[in-house]
């Protein structure tokens, strides 16, 4: 199944929605919404990534990537997972590098909250 792109500007985050297969064929234009919201840098970003259905090295590569230079520029970011992606995150011991949520009222949540 290709890959389906959402992105939406609210005031105080920016929602990025994938949907279907995110592998390296549908890395490049995936790369072009890392880099609007890189560019941007909004205050906080959800990824929400509840309806994809596979995901591979390349795709979990530029995941890391837009944790790395989002964090870097001091913005909030959190993915909001599956099971499939769970599972992908757990296997690579990457769980713990990424902010996850079940659903994206429990990701709003999240970047709305006061950094510690």
């Amino acid at each position: 199944m290709s890959l389906t792109i959402d992105l939406t500007q609210e005031p105080d985050h920016w929602v990025l929605r994938l949907a279907g297969d995110l592998d390296y064929g549908e890395c490049a234009s995936f790369r072009m919404s890392i880099d609007r919201i890189l560019k941007k840098s909004p205050p906080a970003a959800i990824v929400d990534l509840s309806s994809l259905e596979y995901l591979d090295s390349s795709g979990l590569g530029l995941l890391l990537s837009l944790s790395k230079e989002y964090g870097a520029q001091g913005g909030r970011l959190v993915l909001v997972t599956n099971e499939t992606v769970d599972n992908i995150l757990s296997l690579t011991r990457l769980n713990g590098i990424f902010s996850t949520a079940s659903s994206m009222e429990e990701a709003i949540a999240t970047v709305s909250e006061e950094p510690v």
